[in-house]
């Protein structure tokens, strides 16, 4: 573990790799190596709680045992509070632990949710780094999946940003709502619902360029194979 916070090149990961076997299989060494990464998150320096979130995300990758013990040693709220409070490195990694935790774990998306983790989630799609909105979009698809109350509460925060926010945060919004509409029947309902069409309509209307080319993108998405979207789409004067 001590590695994983001071190693030289890339002894830590090594280190991560090594933590991960020998977590496989074992509980007692699994909470053994998930218990001080999630102090390390919590009272850590700077550089270790980024390491040890990078570390946990690698942990939570795959492995429904790990994602177990990271929660029960309590790492949810030190992961939420790293994406609303950390530098853009920390965000970044919690982001990405937060999204692999929810993945596929009804259990984890309520807790993330119950600990305040969709506002900074947004938030880092709002105001984040270009891969910093990448993962946060992730991980706020992750807690939309099969869960509607997580579902409503982001697709509204988005859609308030495509209709209201500054010319980056539209842009921002349009990517996350792009992909949380991709291939996903009930966000693309959630979409409209939140009143979402009519916005994304006016940015391919009146936007700049990459509004216009990102909301037809989303419009896309919107409208396949829902007749509903498509025909509140043409509504709004819009052909998809």
């Amino acid at each position: 573990v001590a590695l994983v916070w001071d190693g030289k090149y890339s002894q830590d990961s090594y280190a991560v790799k090594a933590l991960g076997r020998l977590a496989d299989g074992s509980d007692a060494n699994r909470i053994a190596i998930c218990a001080p990464l999630v102090a390390l998150i919590r009272d850590g320096t700077h550089p270790q709680k980024y390491k040890a979130a990078w570390a946990l995300s690698h942990l939570a990758d795959g492995s429904d045992a790990n994602l177990i013990a990271i929660v029960q040693e309590g790492g949810i709220a030190p992961l939420v509070a790293l994406v609303r409070d950390g530098t853009d490195d920390q965000a970044y990694c919690a982001a990405v632990a937060l999204g692999r935790l929810a993945d596929g774990n009804d259990a984890n998306r309520i807790a993330i949710a119950q600990e305040g983790g969709i506002a900074p989630l947004v938030a880092l799609v709002r105001d984040g780094t270009d891969s910093q909105i990448e993962k946060a979009a992730f991980a706020l698809g992750r807690l939309a999946d099969g869960n509607d109350t997580n579902r409503i509460a982001i697709c509204a925060q988005l859609v308030a940003l495509v209709r209201d926010g500054t010319d980056s945060q539209k842009e921002n919004a349009l990517e996350a709502l792009r992909r949380l509409a991709d291939g996903n029947d009930a966000n693309r309902i959630a979409i409209a619902e939140e009143g979402g069409i009519a916005p994304l309509v006016a940015l391919v209307r009146d936007g700049t360029y990459y509004q216009k080319e990102n909301a037809a993108f989303a419009l896309g998405c919107l409208a396949d194979g829902n007749d509903a979207n498509r025909i509140a789409i043409t509504r709004e004067g819009w052909t998809p």
